[in-house]
């Protein structure tokens, strides 16, 4: 294999590449973990949820999971980004089950009452699922419109095990097992160092493996050098 190959020094690792890179959206979906408050829910069902967090902590990735869960389960659904500089959506609303919109925040005051009116007007038949910065429930109570609310303000250790794990396994070569592993010091350290954002912990680990050149265990020692650059 051509040493002019970007993947080359990854195979070498055990890894069709670099495992923390930036993914696809079908990627995105095939290893997101739902957190296990929002699992939850879903297994139980809900009107409307509203999934609350800084940006890189996870929003996105619930709703495109949560979008393919309700695939499977046969649901309508429709998941619509809103875009920077943007404040309407363009979604339309016949025969869905569920709404998943994400950065709802950015809907302009107008947009807001034309989806809480549609949520209104279709009763049990149609559910929201949003990703926000900020606090919608206020819109929803005065409505009379129940919302279940998630606030990603940190995550536990055992999901961010899990995340990572889940990373390493799925960019695996030939086996469901990597070659390469977290010690549990180091994903402590990751807990204990950027709590719920799990796009800086991604960020970092993307740049230990760009860095790596032998199989085995990344330690604390590896995650607080790059840290502290």
């Amino acid at each position: 294999m051509s040493n002019n190959n970007p993947y080359f020094p990854f195979h070498a690792l055990g890894f069709r590449c670099n495992p923390f890179r930036a993914v696809t959206d079908d990627e995105w979906v095939d290893i997101a973990i739902l957190p296990e408050p929002v699992a939850e829910i879903a297994a139980k069902g809900f009107v409307n949820l509203q999934v609350l967090g800084e940006k890189g902590y996870g929003k996105t990735t619930t709703l495109l999971a949560l979008a393919a869960q309700f695939k499977r389960e046969g649901k309508r659904i429709a998941y619509e980004h809103i875009e920077e500089g943007r404040s309407q959506f363009t979604t339309e609303f016949g025969g869905l089950d569920v709404f998943l919109l994400d950065e709802a925040q950015r809907l302009s005051e107008r947009e807001r009452e034309r989806l809480l009116a549609a949520l209104s007007e279709n009763g049990d038949g149609l559910h929201a699922v949003l990703g926000s910065h900020d606090d919608l429930t206020p819109l929803f109570a005065r409505r009379g419109l129940p919302l279940t609310i998630v606030r990603y303000d940190t995550t536990t250790l055992a999901h961010l095990a899990a995340v990572t794990h889940r990373r390493l396994t799925y960019f695996t070569l030939g086996t469901d097992t990597p070659s390469v592993t977290l010690s549990p010091d180091a994903v402590r350290y990751l807990h204990t160092t950027f709590g719920g954002d799990i796009r800086a912990t991604e960020m970092l680990l993307y740049e230990v493996f760009q860095r790596l050149r032998e199989r085995g265990e990344i330690t604390v020692e590896m995650l607080r050098g790059l840290a502290n650059k």
